[in-house]
């Protein structure tokens, strides 16, 4: 796989699946995190069918990725092909960040004070937006921002 901002970047070292396999336990850790009530439950379970839809088309996507290049038929491909396949997974990457942002919406507008202090802390990385790899990463990066370091 490759780094970067290519196909491996945020993948490396999993399996296609990898991002759906833990989206459950993910979900389950921000509602925990968050101490969504009763009242908020509609707005919650309609991001949380967003993430698990976008888990799903992502990784569908990249089953097919793997597999093309796998087989090699994606380096077989001419160049202009290449980039088309680039710019769809691109395209739906945004599209599926626009959902999120939506959904989210909706929720941060019945979060409390506290809830979107926590959300504004750990919610991206949780979801795949940044890897999902980096639980926490942002709130650590802005600790040591504040501290100079």
């Amino acid at each position: 796989m490759m780094g970067g901002g290519g196909m491996g970047g945020c993948m490396m070292g999993f399996g296609s699946d990898s991002m759906l396999d833990r989206i459950d336990g993910r979900l389950a850790f921000l509602k925990t995190e968050l101490k969504i009530s009763e009242q908020q439950k509609k707005a919650w379970d309609s991001l949380a069918q967003t993430v698990r839809n976008n888990a799903e088309v992502h990784n569908a996507m990249m089953r097919s990725m793997m597999k093309e290049m796998h087989d090699g038929d994606f380096f077989k491909k001419p160049l202009p092909d290449r980039l088309i396949v680039q710019e769809t997974h691109m395209e739906t990457r945004l599209q599926q960040t626009k959902d999120v942002r939506e959904s989210v919406d909706v929720l941060y507008a019945v979060l409390d004070d506290t809830q979107k202090k926590s959300a504004d802390e750990i919610v991206l990385p949780m979801m795949g937006m940044g890897c999902g790899m980096g639980m926490g990463m942002g709130r650590m990066m802005r600790r040591g921002m504040m501290r100079g370091q």
